[in-house]
């Protein structure tokens, strides 16, 4: 018979690397059959000895993390967490007349902040919704600092000041090319977009106030 980790670990595989304590019972239920009375006891304290987000973590294997912070009840899978391929800059181009300068026009910020976000998220853009497969297992999203962090800007790496995009709609942040209205922007449960950012973006990226 499974172990109670064992199980636990099936659970938020099945329900994409993330949920709620409420999703977590109902996948134990359909994965055991022998429940005993206090068993919803037994999946909180399993989850907490083996986070290290957790007070009560027992310094075993570190399966699983907060995903909006303690007492939020939401509770990720580590192991989903995978990380975001970072841009370089090309190499210059060809020194002779004509030549072409080659780099990115961004480089991708992949906090720990942006990882839960995007794992809270599933990697489903914000905007247009969607998520890309890159494998059977596997999808993909980008978590775009509204503010952004660098240069004279310096935002903050908060979830707040956080939105999930496809590459698509990340670019067109980057470069000021759409206005970020709350109406147009998906969101789940957990995660709060601030109007402070959504102003500083309009205003300062876009240009223009909505």
């Amino acid at each position: 018979m499974p172990t109670w980790e064992e199980d636990l670990v099936s659970a938020l595989t099945n329900l994409g690397g993330t949920g709620t304590y409420a999703e977590i019972y109902g996948e134990v239920t359909s994965l055991r059959a022998d429940l005993p009375t206090t068993w919803k006891d037994v999946v909180r304290r399993q989850i907490q000895d083996r986070s290290s987000d957790s007070a009560g973590f027992k310094g075993v294997t570190d399966l699983f993390f907060s995903v909006e912070g303690l007492g939020r009840g939401v509770w990720g899978l580590r192991q989903f967490v995978q990380p975001t391929p970072i841009a370089v800059d090309f190499p210059q181009g060809n020194e002779n007349p004509g030549r072409a300068w080659h780099k990115t026009y961004r480089i991708l910020r992949d906090t720990a902040v942006a990882r839960q976000i995007k794992l809270l998220h599933r990697d489903a853009c914000q905007i247009c919704g969607e998520v890309l497969q890159i494998s059977p297992t596997k999808t993909y999203s980008e978590a775009h600092h509204i503010i952004p962090l660098g240069g004279d800007h310096a935002g903050p790496d908060t979830g707040s000041n956080v939105i999930v995009l496809c590459p698509n709609h990340h670019a067109l942040c980057d470069m000021g090319a759409i206005a970020l209205r709350r109406e147009d922007i998906r969101m789940t449960e957990g995660h709060e977009i601030s109007e402070e950012s959504l102003i500083y973006h309009n205003e300062q990226i876009f240009g223009r106030v909505f």
